[in-house]
């Protein structure tokens, strides 16, 4: 069962107070659940600053997300600078054959050109979700976008009204000239989280560190309901809820949900 606590802070001059939940599974009941097989689609900037050692780091991680993906998962690479590069049109599942072709795709790829997440982030929307199979993205950029559609609204909307999957959108911001607030309104908007790797930062090491972590949630698509004593439902005793949908919880994580509360 969920384990969780709740911290409140009445405040009269706001009629009612602030408020912090604190809840997660215990860890004999997260390992006693069955992992949940994933879809992954790696999303990679391979923009002219990305070359060099940048590039390195991030074909290694992808290589080593591949090789740590389980049978009966399915992945999917997509590369982007001014164009968008696909390794396949839909997810394949993983075996032998797969890997070993993925794995060389990957590695001709080369840096140049600008930045187009907005036509990135479609193809990666693009395709149905596998049956059966969690779809993850991992959407990796080191800059703000500079070609095709740069609106930060039109691209903040492709995460909300055009994500028929619902798909979960991990992004990894690297290096300081990325959007922050867009990053992780994206990730936010669909259950996941932002990552960002500040200059001098293992890349690779930090991408697979949060991979990992990624086998698969131990409770996904949680809803917070509001009662009263009785038990009915009480929807006006909060406001202001940060986060405002409650994201995945993965081995590991921890819900914290804060507030404001009425009366």
């Amino acid at each position: 069962g969920l384990a969780a606590s709740l911290f409140a802070f009445p405040d009269p001059a706001i009629g009612g107070g602030y408020f912090l939940l604190l809840a997660g599974l215990p860890a004999a009941a997260a390992a006693a659940r069955p992992a949940i097989p994933r879809e992954v689609t790696l999303v990679l900037d391979r923009s002219g600053s990305m070359n060099g050692e940048k590039l390195g780091q991030v074909k290694t991680a992808a290589g080593k997300i591949l090789e740590g993906l389980r049978p009966g998962e399915a992945f999917n690479l997509i590369v982007y600078h001014q164009a968008v590069d696909l390794f396949s049109e839909k997810p394949v599942l993983k075996n032998a054959s797969t890997l070993k072709a993925a794995l060389r795709w990957l590695d001709a790829v080369d840096s140049s050109g600008g930045t187009n997440i907005h036509d990135a982030l479609v193809e990666a929307l693009r395709p149905p979700p596998l049956p059966g199979l969690l779809p993850l993205v991992l959407f990796l950029t080191d800059g703000l976008p500079t070609v095709g559609t740069t609106s930060e609204v039109a691209i903040r909307e492709l995460a909300t009204l055009h994500n028929a999957g619902t798909r979960r959108i991990f992004t990894f911001g690297v290096g300081v000239d990325v959007n922050t607030p867009l990053l992780e309104a994206i990730s936010s908007a669909t259950r996941a989280v932002s990552t960002f790797v500040l200059p001098g930062e293992p890349l690779d090491d930090k991408v697979a560190r949060v991979f990992k972590r990624l086998s698969g949630p131990i409770l996904a698509d949680p809803t917070l309901r509001l009662l009263d004593a009785d038990g009915a439902a009480s929807p006006g005793r909060v406001r202001d809820l940060i986060p405002g949908a409650p994201p995945d919880l993965f081995d590991g994580d921890q819900l914290v949900i804060a507030g404001r509360y009425v009366g």
